[in-house]
């Protein structure tokens, strides 16, 4: 069996900054950062790449190979944290048959925080173009040192209220899923970073050793 940490949390919940604080704390975590790992396969793939330009979904094929490939190069004594996957019943479906496959001992965490605080925070929210670090306020990444940009999606709050829509929809009823699997550990998300990871800790470490 292998140890699987699913961070899910509204855009905004600092799902990034907890995971890299929980890989510090617990040791012996694996990130699998789909999003990245589909952007940095378009770089090489012509299929890929259109698909990104164009805004279509990649197909579940695509998606789980991508992953297949990253999980293979993870020693097996290593802890996985997908940050923001599943998103969908359909994602679902590929990290079922994954977590099958590979015997994923899955536990999540869902990082609650209101819309409201969300948009707050997202117009505050710095990105690194070069390893995704994220950030509140600009400057220079602490983990590359590449200068931090605003995400031009966070700029339009319409754009934003859309995004969040689609993870009421979609997201949700992925952690619902989980709740229901008895694989669900839930945290207010409100406060400040350090709060925040405080009560992340708290439940963790009936599950992982420091």
């Amino acid at each position: 069996m292998r140890d699987v940490l699913l961070l899910f949390g509204m855009q905004g919940s600092g799902k990034g900054t907890q995971g890299e604080r929980i890989k510090e704390r617990y040791g012996r975590f694996t990130d699998v950062i789909v999003g990245q790992l589909l952007r940095e396969g378009a770089k090489t793939n012509p299929e890929m790449q259109a698909l990104m330009k164009t805004g279509k979904l990649f197909p579940n094929p695509m998606i789980e190979a991508v992953i297949e490939e990253r999980i293979k190069t993870i020693p097996e004594d290593e802890r996985i944290i997908f940050d923001g996957f599943p998103r969908s019943e359909i994602q679902l479906e590929i990290y079922e048959n994954l977590a099958k496959k590979h015997g994923f001992k899955s536990l999540a965490v869902d990082i609650i925080i209101t819309e409201e605080e969300a948009l707050k925070r997202l117009s505050k929210r710095y990105v690194c173009p070069q390893c995704d670090y994220v950030a509140i306020g600009s400057g220079k990444c602490p983990k590359c040192g590449a200068d931090l940009e605003k995400r031009v999606d966070d700029q339009d709050e319409t754009a934003v209220k859309q995004r969040i829509s689609i993870f009421k929809k979609d997201t949700r009823p992925i952690m619902d899923y989980f709740k229901q699997e008895g694989e669900l550990i839930e945290v207010d998300g409100v406060g400040t970073f350090d709060e925040v990871t405080e009560r992340i800790f708290k439940k963790l470490d009936d599950y992982y050793k420091k």
